[in-house]
């Protein structure tokens, strides 16, 4: 037990500076000899703690800033390779915390880890925090399974088959097999607090979307993905695609208030063909899928014309006027 101790000192050491120092709260040997005690009941001296910060340094590589640097004590500096700063742990919790495509046991989960890499005083900060989000996370346990067996098939190019679930509306609110899919999986994506996946269905001729937290019992078969489509039609097929609705691409034309300016940046991109009409109305052409498109124009009918194409302007004055 003696020994293990010993050889365990290095560890006690880079687990005090982990946990209590950073670059403002530098601490002596005496502090770290004194936590050391604390944390792990283990009694070494001060010349054993310099010797292992040496070691540290020179042997593993550690960016320890010394006592003889700053007169304060002793820090390890942020490896900007490896390790996260504070605000990217920050964006990393918050993004877990109030995404709706991961269940509320594995998002705490996440949340606890990115607490635990941090030194005590920022995990202070975080003692009291609770995210507030509405009850629209998946109850999909397999979602984490899924992201991590998807990536491998697409690396092995190898076809995946899944069962894919709905929801169904019947005396409650049932969540529902819809069908066993086979498909060669091309691409992860994230969109609207979702993860998605670019593939094409067996005996089907184009692209398609699906949803992660709708699958389950995912199986990489032997067989190897159809090279149908290449890496351009792939990010053509996710850049034109609205709310991750599949269908046929098209070229819109469309007129709006310039209040929807930022909307439409934020939805099809800087790729967008724009010119200014006046002070209160652009202009926009691209190209998108028009069965997600529809949707979009219908939310904000106040506010965007529709100038082309004619099949489409038809068929919202038809849902204007509830003809069907």
């Amino acid at each position: 037990m003696e020994l293990y101790e010993k050889n365990g000192n290095i560890l006690y050491i880079l687990n005090i500076l982990k946990k209590y120092s950073n670059e403002d709260y530098a601490i002596s040997s005496n502090k770290i000899r004194d936590l050391i005690k604390k944390e792990y009941n283990v009694s070494i001296d001060s010349r054993t703690v310099r010797r292992n910060i040496n070691l540290l340094i020179e042997k593993f590589n550690y960016d320890i800033e010394k006592y003889e640097e700053n007169k304060k004590g002793y820090f390890i500096r942020q490896d900007p390779e490896y390790e996260f700063e504070k605000g990217e742990l920050s964006a990393i919790l918050n993004t877990f915390a109030y995404s709706n495509f991961i269940p509320e046991k594995m998002s705490y989960s996440i949340i606890n880890k990115c607490i635990n890499m941090m030194d005590i005083y920022e995990r202070d900060k975080y003692k009291n925090y609770k995210p507030s989000i509405k009850n629209t996370r998946t109850d999909n346990q397999e979602i984490i399974k899924n992201i991590e067996d998807i990536n491998e098939a697409i690396f092995y190019k190898k076809k995946i088959s899944f069962d894919y679930y709905k929801y169904e509306l019947n005396e409650n609110l049932e969540y529902v097999l819809e069908k066993r899919v086979k498909t060669s999986p091309y691409k992860l994506i994230y969109a609207l607090q979702k993860f998605y996946l670019i593939c094409l269905d067996e005996d089907k001729k184009e692209l398609y979307s699906r949803r992660l937290d709708r699958m389950k019992n995912i199986n990489i078969t032997n067989e190897k993905i159809s090279s149908k489509f290449d890496d351009n039609e792939i990010d053509f097929f996710i850049k034109s695609n609205v709310n991750m609705l599949s269908g046929d691409t098209e070229k819109v034309e469309i007129e709006c208030d310039m209040s929807m300016l930022d909307n439409v940046i934020e939805l099809y991109g800087k790729d967008v063909k724009f010119r200014k009409i006046d002070k209160n109305k652009f202009y926009a052409s691209f190209y998108t899928t028009i069965k997600g498109f529809r949707y979009w124009c219908l939310r904000n009918i106040e506010t965007v014309k529709v100038l082309s194409p004619e099949s489409l302007i038809k068929d919202i004055k038809r849902v204007i006027k509830g003809v069907k």
